[in-house]
């Protein structure tokens, strides 16, 4: 603000900040990217985090809140007759087949409306769903590899056992992981199913989509579904629990405040530092300004005026490339709002480190006087301290050279060693969270296992006669490589509920082999010491507020199966009970209950076998796997789970969710990167003179370019102790967090991280020598006399524009001599 009073210097201030950007390419240029990869990382996290949360609502918005499962083809009519359905779908897995080509045919029948529902899975790119038996939609993986690239109005080949002969293609749709599974998705006909010999009227799916549902809240539908179900005599429906947790989730900004602050250290500590290393070198210049008149305040305008400037251009790169980095990778996340709200918090992120950035070179810049910046040196202070008698060769320079600027020391060092931390912390987690490890938690005995899997309810399936029966047994142990079966699981899915709440899941039965794993992940209570106590997962607890231990809840194991009232005697952590089949483990227990008390409910089912684990020969785990796979397709009501699956899943999140950290240390560490780079341009600018001067009293080539390695190394050696010293004990305290969480509470010993650390410490003294190197060759383009004489140069420039117009009445006189006045070059 200019005050009435007081003449408007601005445009001498601009001026002379535009005269000074143009002199200092080389900061301006290492202070814009420093600024532009700090808002492209800023940009860059929020672009991607709020994209995947929207991909994730994408998933499951229009789609549906609820299933019912064993419907007839009148219930699914009933159910399109409720006014509050926008829509529901009709679906029928027939099962797998094993194709005489060598693929897994998976058959299913969907209507229309099933296929809009379910477009999040199977989008129908083309044409329309089958009418009449000798209809199908494939996938265009199916076409491109087993149906000679048929098209729409083609005929196709099926030779699968229920399925063969040829078929029309009415519709193409998009094939998901059938490559890698082998497996290809085929559409019946409604006319296709009837004529199935193993068709069950009562094996319908019913798929409900609520009008307004994103008015609605979960509770609400619920309740309401179950008075549907209750009206109509339906089996009780199970939520989309996946709908209720994306439909309505909101950004995570705690990742995106930990990112900005790691980012914000980072860019502080390089921008101040290049700032810094400016101002020390034009110090005399700002004097001399001071002498012709200008005030304190008039330098700090001209020095922020630059910091703006180059602040505003790194900002505005590093948000567009953000912007379009993050669109490139999830353009399916896009969302207009979270792409304008992420935008504005890294514009005010970047200002704000910007501002604060430059404020302390600000401050030195100002507060110089003429007489002090004339007798300014970068490190004067320590002078008093030298010790005397010190023997003078390359190492003992080098590392004076290391420690004259502490302050400038310290900043590239901790710069440097800030990307290293980090990659040493996530490195540590990720050696840590094998996928091996965690996925063989799940398969302690094997590398696979069988399970039911059935259109019906586990109880029905049981009751009929369990097809995990001896025949089976007999069948699987006769494979070369299998050596034994050993029982994982005996379960049933259970209704529990009180007078207010109702909610359901897997029961699974206490015996000898799992009791002290469920005893030891106990939070609250004790096990069950008779038939009418059960063990209840925590979790349920947050949606049940009336459930507790000790409180009484009415239980029946399975659909329309009489209840009977028990008692919760504790509390256990689902983490330290590993159980659970496929990627994402959900039909994983929510429940415990005695022996007893299934033998109570179910007095007709002998065998409670909910699952069987594998135990192979390691050296035949692809055979085995193979012919499992072909039982496993000429049986009903079972399905195969293996560990590949559950490693390659890990593999994702892992690769995910750490290699994106892994991703950003490396970019963090280049912000050290950047500020090294401009200190060694600096040094030699500034010690050109110094270095001509030892080089003419005997310092040869060879013990120059020694000392500038040596000092060089310093950093690279005082930033790799920084980053174990801080980083190790951080890496260790994470490691054991991280294994209590994902190994039951069991402590794994820590490794360190040999190969990524390994790197990292190359590249760090890679680069030193590097730098090292070329600024010896660099020196060496020029002669000693050229060198001294580039130092010597007259800052002299005439003009009367550098100087405030407030005193221009007694500069335009002072100015008549040209020797009376001299300006830094920078200035013209």
């Amino acid at each position: 603000m200019t005050w009435p009073f007081e003449n408007d210097t601005s445009a001498i201030t601009k001026k002379l900040a535009k005269k000074s950007l143009q002199s200092e390419k080389r900061r301006n240029l290492m202070v814009v990217i420093a600024v532009a990869l700090a808002a492209f990382l800023i940009c860059f996290t929020g672009i991607v985090s709020t994209s995947l949360t929207q991909m994730q609502r994408n998933q499951v918005v229009d789609t549906y809140e609820a299933v019912w499962l064993g419907v007839e083809e009148n219930d699914i009519e009933t159910l399109k007759g409720v006014p509050e359905f926008e829509r529901v779908g009709s679906y029928y897995i027939l099962g797998e087949e094993l194709s005489e080509q060598g693929y897994h045919a998976s058959y299913v029948y969907c209507d229309a409306q099933m296929m809009e529902i379910a477009k999040a899975q199977m989008k129908l790119l083309e044409g329309r769903v089958p009418e009449k038996a000798n209809e199908v939609v494939v996938s265009e993986y199916f076409l491109s590899t087993y149906g000679n690239n048929a098209k729409i109005g083609d005929t196709v080949t099926l030779d699968t056992e229920s399925f063969h002969g040829d078929y029309v293609v009415t519709g193409i749709m998009d094939s998901v992981n059938e490559k890698e599974a082998n497996t290809c998705a085929i559409i019946l006909s409604k006319a296709a199913l009837t004529e199935w010999d193993g068709f069950d009227p009562a094996g319908y799916r019913a798929y409900a989509h609520f009008k307004n549902s994103d008015q609605l809240g979960e509770e609400l539908m619920t309740s309401y579904c179950r008075e549907i179900a209750e009206e109509y005599q339906l089996p009780m429906p199970k939520m989309n629990s996946k709908y209720f947790a994306y439909a309505s989730k909101s950004f995570d900004f705690a990742l995106m405040a930990g990112v900005i602050a790691i980012v914000l250290i980072g860019g502080y500590i390089v921008i101040q530092s290049i700032f810094r290393i400016s101002i020390n070198d034009k110090i005399k210049s700002y004097g001399q300004l001071r002498t012709i008149g200008a005030t304190p305040k008039q330098i700090k305008r001209i020095v922020k005026r630059e910091g703006r400037k180059l602040g505003s251009i790194g900002i505005l790169i590093g948000t567009v490339l953000g912007v379009c980095g993050g669109f490139l990778l999830f353009p399916k996340g896009f969302n207009a709002v979270s792409y304008v709200e992420t935008v504005i918090l890294t514009l005010i992120s970047s200002w704000i480190m910007v501002s604060v950035s430059i404020r302390k070179p600000v401050k030195i810049a100002a507060g110089i006087s003429p007489i002090e910046a004339i007798r300014f040196t970068p490190a004067q202070k320590d002078i008093r301290s030298r010790k005397k008698n010190i023997k003078l060769n390359p190492v003992s320079m080098g590392i004076a050279n290391f420690k004259r600027d502490r302050k400038k020391t310290v900043a590239i060092v901790a710069s440097l060693s800030l990307g290293g931390i980090i990659l040493l912390v996530v490195s540590s987690i990720v050696l840590l969270r094998s996928p091996e490890a965690l996925a063989r938690q799940f398969f302690p005995d094997g590398d696979y296992k069988i399970y039911l899997d059935s259109e019906m309810t586990e109880e029905k399936v049981m009751a009929a006669g369990n097809p995990l029966n001896e025949e089976l047994k007999q069948e699987i142990l006769s494979i070369d490589g299998v050596t034994d079966i050993i029982p994982s699981r005996q379960s049933l899915h259970a209704t529990y509920k009180t007078e207010i709440h109702q909610a359901g899941g897997m029961c699974d039965m206490l015996t000898d082999q799992n009791y002290a794993a469920v005893e030891a992940a106990l939070t609250e209570g004790t096990m069950p010491t008779d038939s009418r106590s059960i063990v209840i997962d925590y979790n349920v607890l947050k949606q049940n507020e009336d459930m507790g231990v000790g409180s009484t809840v009415e239980i029946s194991l399975g659909e329309e199966q009489p209840s009977v009232s028990v008692t919760i005697s504790g509390l256990y952590a689902p983490a330290k009970v590993y159980s659970g089949h496929g990627r994402m483990h959900l039909d994983g227990a929510t429940l415990f209950a005695p022996e007893a008390l299934f033998h109570e409910l179910h007095p007709e089912i002998t065998s409670f076998d909910y699952s069987w684990s594998i135990v192979n020969d390691a050296k035949k785990t692809d055979y085995v796997g193979a012919e499992l796979k072909n039982i496993v397709a000429s049986h009903s009501n079972i399905a195969l789970d293996e560990i590949n699956t559950v490693i390659e899943y890990e593999e994702m999140t892992n690769s995910f969710a750490f290699g994106s950290m892994e991703i950003l240390s490396w970019l963090v560490f280049l912000f050290g990167v950047i500020n090294l780079i401009n200190t060694t341009l600096s040094n030699q600018i500034a010690r050109k003179q110094e270095n001509s001067i030892l080089r003419s009293i005997g310092l040869t080539q060879k013990q120059l370019c020694k000392m500038n390695i040596c000092e060089g190394l310093c950093y690279a050696l005082f930033a790799t102790l920084a980053t174990l010293i801080v980083g190790l004990p951080a890496s260790i305290f994470a490691c054991r967090k991280m294994s209590i969480g994902a190994f039951a509470g069991n402590v794994v010993p820590y490794k360190f991280p040999v190969l990524e650390m390994g790197l990292f410490i190359l590249v760090l003294f890679g680069m030193e020598l590097i730098l090292s190197v070329w600024t010896i060759r660099r020196q060496k383009k020029q002669s000693l006399i050229e060198q001294m004489r580039a130092m010597e140069q007259p800052y002299g420039i005439g003009g009367a524009a550098c100087a405030a117009p407030l005193f221009s009445p007694f500069l335009k006189k002072f100015l008549k001599c040209p020797s009376a006045v001299t300006f830094h070059p920078d200035f013209q």
